[in-house]
């Protein structure tokens, strides 16, 4: 076995305690399933909106993941812990404290609560804000207001969305566009 003393063990020190948080440099983000505030009620777009928000939920996954500032978390590694969050709360981004144990369950470092705000048929606000799992901290946020209560608005609304978090991810967007 080598050893090492003096200034050498100082400087191997030194260079592990660098290389140590570049190991897990990039975050691990658990992005969540879009919900829907709509204080309209409206049953004659209701089931529209319901397949809108799966639709929604799977591109921002889709857009995000190609953005290098972060790695997807598996969405159905913290299923148990979010459905126990949202026993508990209207709506998760409302929640108080569940950052964290979502996130643990998840494996994630970031979790990201994305939701839709129906003021009305013709305007919504497509919103998504990232939190921190140790501090609970909201470390981004992000809003696109959209007009019209249809496919083609929702899903311009989403891409915009993906490109507003992280913005290297419009390349794979467009891509994704064009099939």
């Amino acid at each position: 076995m080598v050893q090492i003393h003096g200034w050498k063990a100082a400087m191997l020190a030194a260079l592990l305690a660098c290389a140590a948080p570049l190991a897990h440099a990039t975050p691990t983000l658990l992005v969540l399933e879009f919900e829907l505030i709509d204080d309209l009620g409206d049953p004659n777009s209701a089931i529209a909106d319901q397949r809108r928000l799966v639709e929604a939920s799977q591109a921002l996954r889709s857009g995000l993941a190609g953005c290098d500032a972060f790695e997807l978390a598996e969405p159905e590694a913290g299923m148990l812990a979010v459905d126990t969050a949202r026993s508990r709360n209207q709506y998760l981004h409302r929640c108080n404290g569940c950052t964290g144990t979502i996130a643990a369950a998840a494996g994630a470092d970031l979790v990201l609560f994305p939701w839709v705000q129906k003021v009305s048929n013709l305007i919504l606000n497509i919103n998504a804000e990232i939190r921190d799992a140790q501090t609970e901290a909201v470390v981004a946020t992000r809003s696109v207001d959209i007009r019209g209560n249809n496919d083609v608005s929702w899903q311009r609304g989403v891409r915009s969305l993906v490109r507003r978090l992280c913005p290297g991810a419009s390349d794979s967007l467009s891509a994704e566009r064009q099939r």
